[in-house]
């Protein structure tokens, strides 16, 4: 659709072709490409998070004392992604229209609507997992988990989170990176970066929170058991002491041990530094464009 679109253009010769093609050809092509990957990326990105949803929905019943089928209802709609593919459509072909004629308000209406629903489609479905994931962060976290598993049977939930979040950055990067570099593409490019890394943290903040009050449970009840294990050995003060209690001390230590071993968040440590450094990169790379486009570079 998008190379549809280029063709259509460059035949009806409209206003819109000339602000496309004064950039260079390599970049145009880039663009266009990019596009495509786009597409391909959301269609394929939405079916494999709605089939990773129904696998970690059995999963979640273990851990969490919460309704996974009822977390993720919305993931079901088809009225909602077509109705923002609609409007959107028809957002720009209003603005084609009052800027050239009614053959390039067809065109752009058109095309924004068929690319509309593969995009609207993933963000809608994005937007639903991480809404569901959130949802699941009110319930209730089974202590048990802490004692088989330092994740606490959690990070199939981060997986599919960031599996989500990847996504979305692999289609929205390279086309906010070849983009027209115009205030108005920047600013929306950006806000669905900035919406979709928001999102992201803010679905996982309940289970953070849940873990993190797991850790400091089992922290406490490590060192209690610590120092009710060192008391004797306070009271006498011989070695004779500190050996007659050197199992139930080694016992508090190994616990204390594995309660710090327990995670603070369903993903891996070095996942915030990718998704900060990744953000950081293609805000710059777009800020950079747009200030040398009026020097020509």
């Amino acid at each position: 659709m998008p190379w549809a679109n280029a063709g259509a253009n460059l035949l009806l010769d409209t206003d819109g072709t000339s602000a496309v093609w004064e950039q260079s050809d390599v970049l145009v092509v880039l663009n266009y490409a990019a596009l495509s990957f786009a597409v391909v990326v959301t269609l394929w990105g939405t079916e494999r998070i709605a089939r990773r949803v129904e696998r970690v929905r059995a999963e979640t019943s273990k851990v969490l004392d919460a309704d996974a089928n009822a977390s993720f209802t919305e993931i079901n709609s088809t009225i909602g992604p077509l109705g923002v593919s609609v409007a959107a459509a028809i957002a720009f072909a209003i603005s084609a229209l009052v800027r050239d004629d009614w053959a390039s308000a067809l065109l752009r209406g058109t095309t924004w609507l068929v690319l509309g629903i593969a995009f609207w489609t993933f963000l809608w479905t994005y937007a639903c997992l991480q809404l569901g994931l959130n949802r699941l962060g009110r319930g209730h976290l089974r202590r048990d988990a802490a004692l088989v598993d330092p994740g606490l049977g959690l990070q199939p939930l981060g997986a599919v989170a960031f599996m989500g979040l990847w996504m979305l950055l692999a289609w929205l990067v390279p086309a906010l990176a070849t983009g027209l570099p115009d205030v108005v593409g920047l600013v929306i490019g950006l806000l669905v970066l900035g919406g979709g890394l928001a999102i992201f943290f803010i679905s996982l903040l309940g289970l953070h929170r849940q873990m993190v009050e797991v850790k400091e449970d089992e922290l406490a009840l490590a060192r209690a058991l610590y120092a009710e294990a060192y008391e004797p050995v306070r009271a006498a003060r011989t070695l004779e002491a500190l050996e007659r209690q050197h199992t139930l001390l080694g016992a508090a230590d190994a616990l204390e041990k594995r309660a710090r071993a327990i995670h603070d968040w369903p993903i891996a440590e070095g996942t915030w530094a990718w998704v900060i450094g990744i953000a950081t990169s293609v805000v710059a790379i777009a800020c950079a464009r747009l200030i040398l486009r009026p020097f020509g570079f």
